[in-house]
């Protein structure tokens, strides 16, 4: 299980890295549009679509990947943006807090595609930042988990959600709080970064990863389910290890698009 879980990993690591540094980024595109589609593939088995709802589902999913990729401008994807992070600030606590329950089709295919479609906008709009920028973003959120998983080990006590995910403690975000604080002034001093201000950038970035990763505990829970699939070995499903990346990355890309913030962060 561990090998596999380090193997599958090395894999992905490499793939993406690749998409992104080599071929002059050509290839980048596809690293992003195949996995979001298997997420969205695996959103519909999690919230039981019948066969034709599913169909329905990733036709649908399908030509709304294709229209972003084709004919979205930079207006409609700050529109985008910011209904999906309306959504993670405002309306994805409630489903945390009071249990509510995804039953309409409608309704639940709307709440998969704000997860996945604003994401696919974020990392096309960062990659055409900068490749480095990607990768920036990215490690804060994997150093967030190795910090809250090491911290979580070693000192954890007090459950973060008991009921939706038991194995996350306060010890365990606390600690992710110092290590990406941490990250944030190294990469400030060495000039890596344009201001201290990166500390409360990434540090959003964090709280933000964390309602995903429970949101999307919420809803396998409601499946009663362990994974979101199993298409990726000693991993699980590619939601499992996107579903960070879809709440933290949409009001991290609207405020680096920000004629505020631009060029004053990263």
């Amino acid at each position: 299980m561990l090998i596999s879980r380090i193997l599958s990993a090395l894999v992905m690591l490499i793939v993406f890295l690749s998409s992104m540094f080599l071929f002059s980024g050509r290839y980048f595109s596809f690293v992003i549009y195949i996995p979001s589609l298997l997420a969205l593939y695996e959103w519909s088995k999690l919230l039981y679509f019948k066969s034709q709802e599913k169909k329905i589902f990733l036709a649908i999913s399908l030509a709304l990947i294709y229209f972003i990729d084709k004919y979205l401008n930079s207006e409609y994807s700050r529109l985008i943006l910011l209904i999906a992070s309306v959504f993670w600030l405002c309306i994805a606590p409630l489903f945390l807090i009071f249990k509510i329950n995804l039953k309409n089709f409608f309704f639940s295919s709307l709440i998969g595609w704000v997860l996945v479609m604003p994401l696919i906008i974020s990392l096309n709009y960062l990659i055409e930042l900068s490749p480095w920028v990607v990768l920036l973003v990215l490690t804060t959120i994997w150093l967030a988990d190795s910090g809250a998983y090491f911290f979580g080990k070693q000192f954890g006590k007090r459950k973060l959600a008991p009921s939706i995910s038991p194995g996350k403690t306060w010890e365990g975000f606390v600690g992710a709080l110092f290590v990406v604080s941490l990250f944030s002034i190294v990469m400030t001093y060495f000039g890596f970064v344009n201001s201290y201000m990166s500390i409360l950038f990434f540090n959003l970035i964090l709280i933000l990863s964390v309602e995903g990763d429970l949101f999307e505990s919420y809803i396998k829970r409601m499946a009663k389910v362990k994974d979101s699939g199993d298409l990726i070995p000693g991993h699980g499903g590619v939601l499992d290890r996107i579903d960070s990346l879809c709440s933290s990355l949409p009001l991290a890309t609207l405020i680096l698009m920000s004629p505020v913030f631009f060029g004053k962060i990263i």
